[in-house]
């Protein structure tokens, strides 16, 4: 009997120890400030894309946006850019390279932001934006995945994934609701 009631007493022991580490590693899910400061960095860049965008100024204005939010070593690891200079050169050249919108015409739709997570001085961000899809002109959201590493508050490297907009509509289901 005896080794019974130690088991039950040990088995409380270890369920308060679960218990308390659960709640350790929920608090511990929590962005340190230098986390949080990553994460507004990146979605601050976003919101400036996407204002220069909506306004059609991207050419104007891509040049301070880049200063602003690139690291001069900038590293772009999934887009091949054309030109030459740095990475972060290459980029400028490609947004200040866009056509402006002829007058009267629609914005592209809007971005949106479906997830923002942060680990040390990485940040992963998916966006989502409704696009016809090219088969059947229905449309779906398109999925863009990119994740980048920050230092001294820069954008300093970058990785993204996203389909093709003259391929097939992406496969996956939309993310869970926050």
């Amino acid at each position: 009997m005896r080794s019974a009631m130690n088991i039950m007493r040990s088995g409380s022991v270890g369920l308060v120890l679960a218990a308390g580490l659960a709640m350790a590693t929920l608090a511990s899910a929590e962005n340190t400030p230098a986390e949080a400061a990553n994460k507004q960095v990146v979605l601050d860049f976003y919101a400036a894309l996407n204002e220069a965008d909506a306004s059609n100024s991207m050419q104007e204005r891509a040049q301070a946006i880049a200063e602003k939010y690139l690291s001069p070593e900038y590293k772009q690891h999934t887009l091949m850019l054309p030109g030459s200079g740095s990475d972060r050169d290459k980029l400028i050249h490609m947004f200040q390279g866009r056509p402006a919108r002829p007058a009267g015409s629609a914005a592209m739709p809007r971005q949106r932001t479906d997830a923002v997570m942060a680990e040390g001085d990485r940040v992963m961000l998916l966006t989502s934006r409704d696009m016809p899809d090219p088969a059947t002109g229905e449309v779906k959201p398109l999925y863009v995945f990119n994740m980048f590493r920050l230092k001294d508050g820069k954008l300093v490297e970058h990785w993204d994934i996203a389909p093709s907009m003259g391929g097939p509509p992406p496969a996956a289901a939309a993310p869970p609701a926050r």
